[in-house]
């Protein structure tokens, strides 16, 4: 399984994009959306000093990385679990921020459920709550269960909003207009929405999502059909 352009848009909404070299928090020379030397069999060469790169090698090193380094620290898990593609997504966007998903899964002893309920956990660096970090686990999470039925409440606060569009709002599956609409709320329907997400087509345009609970399920709608 490969990372789908849904998983790949949410790494690239939280790592950011740098195309000159920065020291990062303990003074290691990065680029792009987080390569450093420690890439080098990726990358062909160490992160230094006033280097620079084009947009498009971000991209390739990126994706490179994530084939030759973060999706097989999810797929060798896929024996157990069976990785839906929303599932895998999520968490090679999760080991590409903490390193794997070993602690997350025990090393393949927690069922899918323990799984989803301590996403939202890995919030902290330096003993400390991160909202960055917070941010990122919603996100992380609300992929993780797009489309399933669920019967435990959501681990996080939540905001609410009403849906304005004259026609209603169409309920998906994932973010994405392509993607089965599994249920239809007219105008006024009031929706606990649990996060938000910027989804980019193959044309480039970007669409903002607000992933909502509805009847039971985590879906998605296009936010500017809300208020």
């Amino acid at each position: 399984m490969k990372t789908s352009e849904k998983g790949i848009t949410l790494i690239k909404r939280f790592e950011g994009c740098y195309l000159k070299a920065y020291q990062d928090r303990v003074g290691v020379w990065t680029i792009g959306y987080g390569t450093t030397t420690a890439d080098k069999s990726i990358t062909g060469c160490a992160i230094k000093k006033g280097m620079s790169i084009t947009q498009k090698t971000a991209d390739e090193w990126l994706k490179a990385s994530l084939a030759k380094k973060y999706e097989p620290k999810v797929s060798k898990y896929d024996h157990i679990y069976h990785w839906t593609q929303s599932q895998f997504d999520a968490l090679v966007s999760f080991a590409y921020n903490i390193g794997n998903i070993d602690q997350l899964t025990a090393n393949g002893q927690r069922t899918i459920k323990q799984i989803e309920n301590a996403i939202c956990l890995y919030n902290h660096a330096g003993g400390k709550v991160v909202k960055g970090l917070t941010d990122r686990r919603k996100a992380e999470w609300a992929l993780f269960v797009s489309g399933t039925q669920k019967d435990t409440k959501i681990p996080f606060k939540t905001r609410r909003r009403t849906v304005t569009n004259s026609s209603g709002a169409n309920l998906r599956r994932l973010p994405s207009g392509s993607s089965a609409v599994a249920s239809v709320v007219s105008k006024g329907t009031d929706l606990p929405v649990v996060t938000d997400f910027t989804a980019v087509n193959v044309i480039g345009t970007k669409t903002e999502y607000f992933c909502v609970y509805h009847n039971g399920e985590y879906l998605w709608a296009a936010a500017k059909l809300f208020e």
